[in-house]
C-alpha cells in the first residue's frame, strides 16, 4: 500500500528536523508536563481537496517544557534560520514565548502557520474492510 502524506505527519516530521526533538506530540501535555517533548496544539486546520491535491492551512502553537538552560532564548529562532528548506512552507511568530513554571523549569513556545500541499489520490492503496448491511 502506498501511504499518502497527511498534514499531521508532515508537520511532525518537519518539527523534528527543524527543532531536533525526538518526540513531537499532538496530545495535550497534561498535568505531568513531560519535559523535552514538543507539544503541538492545532488551533485551526482548513483543508481542501482540489484536482487530486490536498491543500491545507494549519495554524497553531507549539511548546516544550524544559530546563531553561537546555533551550536558551533564541533557540527556536536559530533553528528556524538554520533550516531554510524545511521552513519554506511555515510562517513563525511569537517566537520564544516564555512561562516560568517551577524553579528552573520553563515552558518555551512559538506560534506558526503551515501551508501544506500534497498529492491526494484516494484510489491509491488497498481496501481493508467492507461493511454490508442487508435489510429485508
Amino acid at each position: 500500500m502506498v501511504e499518502q502524506t497527511t498534514v499531521q505527519s508532515s508537520l511532525e516530521e518537519l518539527f523534528k528536523k527543524i527543532f531536533d526533538f525526538k518526540d513531537v506530540s499532538f496530545s495535550a501535555p497534561g498535568e505531568a508536563r513531560e519535559q523535552e517533548k514538543l507539544f503541538v496544539e492545532v488551533e485551526m486546520c482548513r483543508t481542501q481537496i482540489l484536482d487530486k491535491r490536498e491543500i491545507a492551512r494549519v495554524q497553531g502553537k507549539a511548546s516544550v517544557f524544559v530546563n531553561g538552560d537546555k533551550i536558551p532564548f533564541g533557540y527556536f529562532a536559530r533553528a528556524i534560520a538554520a533550516h531554510p528548506d524545511e521552513t519554506k512552507d511555515l510562517f513563525f511568530f511569537d517566537i520564544d514565548e516564555n512561562n516560568r513554571l517551577y524553579e528552573n523549569i520553563v515552558e518555551r513556545a512559538f506560534s506558526f502557520v503551515y501551508f501544506f500541499d500534497s498529492q491526494y489520490d484516494p484510489d491509491l492503496g488497498t481496501l481493508n474492510q467492507v461493511n454490508i448491511e442487508v435489510t429485508t
